[in-house]
């Protein structure tokens, strides 16, 4: 027989998230509420609702609140009991402390384990990237940083892209903007993707004492890079004279390694 479809209200929807984890409450806020856009690692991953704790106050509702159109049922649990909802459900029982509450709150924390921010759609950062507003703009970064650190793949090519689109840094303010956007980048367990563009980053950034921690980092990424990756474009600037002794020095340094620093 089919399962029983769930009832459209807002706590059967996988965007809502409870307002505590310290009680059982009919209360939560919605993931899609872009005013959480900043706070989504520490919520989900770290469950530090103190991240934000004022604002869940001010946003937080009743999960019996009639779900709107973005509505995405929960997938059915089955609670096995080698999986860590059953072992904390047999750890209740043996301890005496399975109460409803009790059961009640493992059941959110299954929920909040099962949410899969690494499909999560990323399109709407894209105008908000191209925000004139910096401060919109380094909110949208933040939270696609937080989505790299989740496996989403999506987010790593939207932000890898802006990135990419970038020109070299000319001033201060635009190395420690290059230098927190490559700090976002590295969280993907496919930065090495970076390498290509770090190189021309290399041939296109005049070396100065402004550029100096920029080009720094950039090779900081390349020596905990895999030596077979970067032997052959490190040998050919070993050859050009646009790069100073200093430069090449580096450059010989993580050549002479022959494996991960």
């Amino acid at each position: 027989m089919p399962n029983e479809e769930l009832e459209r209200i807002c706590f059967n929807c996988s965007h809502f998230l409870p307002a505590s984890m310290e009680e059982a409450t009919e209360f939560g806020i919605c993931l899609n509420d872009e005013a959480f856009e900043p706070f989504i690692e520490e919520l989900l991953e770290n469950l530090n609702y103190a991240s934000c704790q004022d604002l869940i106050n001010r946003k937080k509702f009743s999960g019996e609140k009639e779900a709107c159109a973005d509505f995405e049922e929960l997938e059915s649990i089955e609670i096995d009991d080698n999986s860590t909802l059953g072992r904390e459900l047999l750890r209740l029982k043996e301890a005496g402390e399975l109460t409803p509450e009790s059961f009640e709150q493992a059941l959110l924390e299954e929920q909040i384990r099962n949410i899969d921010l690494s499909t999560v759609p990323v399109d709407k950062y894209i105008t908000q990237l191209k925000d004139p507003d910096p401060e919109k703009q380094r909110k949208a970064i933040s939270s696609l940083g937080g989505f790299i650190s989740l496996g989403n793949k999506a987010a790593f090519k939207l932000l890898f892209n802006f990135f990419k689109d970038l020109p070299p840094p000319n001033t201060i303010e635009e190395v420690h903007f290059k230098k927190e956007l490559l700090r976002y980048l590295e969280r993907s367990d496919t930065k090495t993707i970076l390498l290509p563009h770090l190189i021309d980053e290399l041939y296109r950034t005049p070396s100065n004492n402004t550029t100096r921690q920029w080009i720094s980092d950039i090779f900081k990424f390349l020596k905990y890079s895999p030596l077979d990756e970067i032997r052959e474009p490190l040998e050919q600037m070993l050859k050009d004279k646009r790069f100073s002794f200093r430069l090449k020095q580096k450059m010989r340094y993580i050549l002479s390694q022959g494996e991960y620093w």
